[in-house]
């Protein structure tokens, strides 16, 4: 009987994913989880696509496109350490994210529904999408495309404003014209469409049973911001850095040259532009000394958007201890500068939080990595 599981265990991952680390996956996932959330399940709004269950194929890809400049996006790279991760790494944490099949359990249908006809979007759709995405929109793999079922309709709403304007390449074909002469109302209409595809793959009473897979793997070793650890995958020279799996905490050194000032004022720019007040700010350090006390340099920001903070109390009182989001800025024993945060996308005993409660979690959390990154390059 126990063999006869364990095959079917097997049978159910790919071969892939059979043969990597998904145990490293997983952890890896901790910084990617930032903005696609725990599951890879992404969110509404233009920066947060889904990526559970995305071929590896198609992830693999987009990840090497990151990394040799073809796509952009300097937060990711830097939160992800994209850029240092070694090969075995990233086929680690495709593997991983593929496998994470979501797409039958009711509560990731979170697909925005945009605000077109899909019946006027499905004859679109069949002109121009089929041939490489596949009727049931799961993408082809001879093709090389990526399944749009189940996307979110924002995210795919920029990703063709950015083959117009030639920002991305559609298909890798610098002279592609497939959207040329589309409308942004044919583009509504048929992203409208394009969102309703994976309705038919949700199984009702079905629920996604997460991996378990951290257990098996070895435990991260505590550590102070400025020490190593000595498991997979190694911590970057730069960028972000994930400490505790149960409450993780964000923290980001600022870039050499960088100084406390730029990267305050390039901190507070980045949370003006994303419409973030700021609501409390606490020199510490700077407090103490004035008392005649010797501290290591600490200061606290304090940020919040109202909206964002009644939906999470009212899904849970327990969140106002998260509010207002902070971002730290402290100084190490080795005299060295770090930006901290407390990550958002939080998980209570492996059950899903409310999915719009999670879907703001995310966005805030992309907003105060954006405000770190500022900080930490003294770019805004």
């Amino acid at each position: 009987m126990k063999i006869h599981l364990l095959l079917l265990i097997c049978l159910l991952f790919p071969l892939a994913a059979q043969t990597a680390d998904l145990a490293n996956g997983e952890r890896i996932n901790r910084n990617c989880a930032l903005c696609h959330g725990i599951f890879g399940q992404g969110a509404t709004g233009r920066l947060s696509p889904r990526l559970a269950g995305l071929p590896e194929y198609y992830l693999s890809k987009s990840i090497q496109d990151y990394k040799d400049g073809k796509r952009i996006n300097p937060t990711m790279m830097m939160t992800s350490g994209l850029g240092e991760m070694s090969q075995t790494d990233i086929e680690d944490v495709v593997a991983y994210l593929s496998s994470l099949d979501i797409g039958r359990d009711m509560r990731f249908d979170i697909a925005q529904r945009m605000p077109g006809n899909p019946e006027q979007g499905e004859e679109l759709y069949m002109d121009d999408c089929k041939t490489c995405h596949a009727k049931d929109g799961r993408g082809k793999k001879k093709k090389g495309s990526p399944p749009l079922a189940g996307q979110h309709g924002e995210y795919l709403f920029q990703s063709i404003k950015m083959f117009q304007g030639k920002v991305r390449e559609h298909a890798d074909d610098p002279e592609d014209e497939t959207f040329e002469d589309y409308s942004d109302n044919e583009l509504l209409d048929m992203i409208s469409f394009a969102t309703t595809l994976d309705d038919k793959n949700i199984v009702r009473g079905e629920r996604f049973v997460p991996p378990r897979l951290m257990a098996s793997a070895p435990p991260p070793a505590k550590r102070s911001p400025a020490s190593v650890p000595s498991h997979k995958p190694k911590t970057p020279s730069s960028g972000l850095r994930i400490t505790d799996i149960t409450q993780t905490v964000a923290q980001m050194e600022l870039k050499p040259g960088v100084s406390r000032e730029d990267a305050i004022e390039a901190m507070l720019s980045k949370a003006v532009e994303l419409n973030l007040k700021l609501v409390g700010r606490q020199d510490v350090s700077k407090e103490l000394e004035a008392r005649g006390v010797e501290s290591p340099y600490l200061s606290i920001f304090q940020f919040c958007n109202p909206m964002d903070a009644r939906l999470m109390v009212i899904s849970n009182p327990i969140f106002a201890s998260y509010m207002p989001c902070r971002i730290s800025m402290v100084e190490d024993p080795n005299g060295k500068t770090w930006l901290m945060m407390l990550n958002l996308d939080m998980l209570i005993n492996s059950e899903l939080l409310p999915p719009a409660v999670v879907d703001t979690a995310i966005k805030v959390n992309q907003q105060m990595l954006d405000i770190m990154v500022a900080g930490a390059t003294g770019e805004f």
